[in-house]
């Protein structure tokens, strides 16, 4: 994990100006060191509940409920199919005995999945667009706003905030 935004982000040959105040207020680190708490805190909840609820027997219903359960976190219906036949076989075939090591090749799975290969933000391009999407209610426009003000404030970019919404639950 990047332990400045400058390592976070791919600037390409900008040069990042010397932004006043920009030295002020809490390091860096400071900011990186939360965010891997608040995912270590988030990574061992969501650890602890498909373990406690989702894969106690390894049987039918709990392959249904690891199913739904990754449907919610917005994992998707075809990855969700993929990840839970992929474990299925693999507990049928003996590869994997219990519970706390189908939880573990699961995190293997996910990760691979999430996995681009590369772990810096492009913004080579001029302008760069960064896309934000997920569900409702799950921090988006917070993160969006934290975001633009970082870039505009630590690396001295230009922002430019735009929504969209496909669909709007309230409009009907």
């Amino acid at each position: 994990m990047a332990s400045t935004w400058q390592d976070a982000f791919d600037l390409g040959d900008r040069e990042v100006p010397a932004v006043p105040g920009a030295e002020s207020g809490e390091p860096s680190d400071g900011r990186f060191s939360r965010l891997r708490e608040r995912l270590r805190r988030s990574r061992q909840a969501l650890a602890a509940e498909l373990t406690a609820s989702v894969l106690d027997r390894l049987d039918d219903a709990d392959w249904e409920r690891l199913e739904e359960a990754l449907i919610l976190a917005d994992v998707g219906a075809r990855t969700t199919a993929q990840i839970v036949g992929k474990l299925e076989h693999e507990v049928d075939s003996g590869a994997l005995g219990d519970a706390e090591a189908v939880r573990d090749r699961l995190v293997e799975l996910l990760a691979e999945v999430a996995d681009t290969g590369e772990r810096r933000i492009d913004l080579t391009a001029s302008p760069a667009v960064v896309m934000v999407v997920g569900v409702n209610g799950t921090g988006k426009t917070t993160t969006i706003g934290k975001l633009a003000a970082l870039l505009g404030r630590e690396l001295g970019l230009k922002v430019v905030v735009a929504a969209a919404d496909t669909y709007r639950a309230a409009a009907n």
